[in-house]
C-alpha cells in the first residue's frame, strides 16, 4: 500500500501510496510485522501518488512512532 512518512500531532499516521491504486477510506491497515493496526480515515494529495491518513487503534508511543517512520504498511 505505501510507506509511513510521519506521525501527526493528533496521532494519525501519514502514508504515501506507492501508486495510483488507492484503497478507500475505512480500509483496515497493518504494518508487515502486525504492529500498526488502524483504518484509513482520509485520502488527499496528488492523484498519481496520494497520501493516506491512518488512525491507529491505539495511540503510539514516541518510540513506536519514530520506529514506524519509513516502514511499509499494507491492507489487512
Amino acid at each position: 500500500m505505501g510507506t509511513i512518512l510521519a506521525i501527526t500531532p493528533a496521532g494519525h499516521v501519514i502514508v504515501r501510496a506507492r501508486d495510483d491504486d488507492v484503497v478507500p477510506e475505512g480500509t483496515p491497515v497493518v504494518e508487515p510485522r502486525g504492529r500498526l493496526h488502524g483504518r484509513v480515515v482520509r485520502v488527499f494529495g496528488p492523484v498519481a501518488r496520494p497520501y493516506l491518513s491512518v488512525r491507529p487503534r491505539r495511540s503510539l508511543s514516541p518510540a513506536e512512532g519514530i520506529a514506524a517512520i519509513g516502514s511499509t504498511v499494507r491492507t489487512e
